[in-house]
């Protein structure tokens, strides 16, 4: 494919017929964000803007540049809607605690590496 992961969710996000304010206002953050991501600013997408877009049916392998497909199922398709209500309220909650989590650990000024190490920050 040879396009970069910034300009993949660039496609995405017009393929749906979005812009950036649009896309910010439903993640409630800010343009400047979905720009950074978009323009490659940032090291990578954040999971929010991913989660959204795969929600409104953009394949996941789009995004990463393993498929050419940039149609995906979209999750409401194959799950009843209460189950999906439950489980987003789910998601949530599990959000919100890893959020809580990442700022105690700041506030402690603690590091966790990809392998679960502990480090005290100096």
């Amino acid at each position: 494919m040879g396009k970069s992961i910034a300009q993949l969710y660039k496609f995405a996000r017009k393929h749906l017929k979005l812009n950036q304010k649009e896309i910010a206002e439903e993640l409630n953050s800010s343009d400047a964000i979905i720009s950074q991501i978009e323009t490659g600013r940032t090291q990578s997408p954040n999971y929010e803007y991913t989660k959204f877009l795969i929600e409104q049916g953009i394949n996941p392998y789009f995004l990463i540049g393993a498929s050419e497909k940039i149609e995906g199922q979209k999750l409401e398709d194959f799950i009843h809607k209460e189950d999906y209500e439950k489980l987003k309220a789910e998601f949530e909650d599990l959000l919100h605690e890893h959020k809580t989590l990442q700022n105690v650990l700041k506030i402690l000024q603690i590091e966790v590496d990809e392998d679960g190490n502990v480090k005290k920050k100096t």
